[in-house]
């Protein structure tokens, strides 16, 4: 099965995905700019660095500060550790006020603000409908178990009361699994460019920053078709850009011939039905990661209104197999 938001990355070759690579364009690439990448296995996914234009001391040196910039942001956004930023706080949910670290305290006013205006279709709080329909299982969740999920995601109060502490004011739990990686890698992105880099891609297992271009052209993002994943449906074509795809194709479960998958309409309980592939472009990972999530629930029609009504662009797959896209994508797709 592919990783969570697989899609075909750079189809300069740059980013391989799937098993698919132009490599006539990268080594046109190469052979005009030194490249040097660097892979890491984090946030159960593989990221990986490339850099152009940069010295080997000078590209390892980059790349290490900014996995260890990755590292420590994926250590508090964790559920996984109860040690973690995040697993405190949500150990401390209906306790009152707990300290919070930067990451975590940034994240949380960001979720929150992504919550408000999709006015729901997005929600920090859906760990609760996570955890039942996290794949894989053999059977469906119970409609009572969805019910008692359902009601503690929505009435969930997350707060930052002031700076520097956090709060869940309800009983429920929280998961960043919507916009922590587009968080981690906007953060890597920082420590690039402070180390000098101007071109270059970070990718969080299908959460993408494109850095300046591909010498002097703009990266070619391909996008795969759901029905066969190693198949490119459309390609971007994209400078100094975040892009996050979400799809139910990805990661899901079968029972009884019914596909169910793993994103969860918060205001349902059940997996959202009205998307099947939803890519965000945007010029942050943090806003695109969360977008993409919401743009699968809202739907292509409410999906693409939804980003551009927040700066960006999208291209979505309906169920019927119609492609949709907002209009500043007229002219960087093929």
């Amino acid at each position: 099965m592919i990783s969570r938001r697989r899609f075909i990355r750079d189809m300069s070759g740059v980013v391989a995905g799937a098993g698919l690579v132009a490599l006539p364009v990268w080594q046109w690439t190469a052979q005009r700019q030194r490249v040097e990448r660097f892979t890491r296995p984090m946030m159960g996914t593989d990221v990986e660095i490339v850099l152009l234009g940069l010295e080997r001391d000078a590209a390892v040196s980059a790349a290490e500060q900014a996995f260890v910039t990755m590292k420590a942001v994926a250590d508090q956004l964790t559920t996984f550790d109860p040690q973690s930023d995040l697993s405190g706080l949500n150990a401390s949910a209906g306790k009152g006020p707990v300290r919070v670290g930067r990451d975590l305290e940034a994240v949380l006013l960001r979720a929150n603000t992504m919550r408000t205006r999709t006015e729901g279709a997005f929600t920090p709080a859906i760990l609760p409908l996570s955890l039942l329909w996290r794949p894989p299982r053999t059977q469906v969740p119970e409609a009572v178990a969805i019910e008692a999920a359902l009601e503690a995601v929505s009435r969930a109060e997350v707060r930052v009361p002031s700076a520097g502490w956090g709060e869940v004011a309800t009983t429920t739990r929280l998961d960043f699994g919507g916009i922590a990686k587009g968080y981690a890698v906007d953060r890597a992105v920082q420590s690039l460019r402070a180390a000098g880099v101007t071109d270059g891609i970070v990718d969080a297992g299908g959460d993408l920053r494109l850095l300046g271009s591909r010498g002097g052209q703009p990266w070619r993002i391909g996008i795969p078709n759901p029905d066969h994943p190693q198949q490119i449906a459309r390609v971007l074509h994209l400078r100094d850009a975040a892009v996050a795809t979400s799809g139910g194709y990805e990661r899901f479960f079968v029972v009884d011939g019914v596909r169910y998958h793993h994103i969860v309409d918060p205001r349902t309980g059940y997996p959202a039905r009205s998307t099947t592939s939803f890519t965000v472009v945007l010029r942050d990972g943090t806003s695109a990661d969360a977008a993409a999530t919401a743009g699968f629930v809202l739907g292509p029609g409410a999906g693409l209104d939804f980003v551009t009504s927040i700066g960006g662009e999208a291209l979505a797959l309906g169920p019927d197999g119609s492609w949709q896209h907002t209009k500043g994508l007229e002219d960087r797709r093929t």
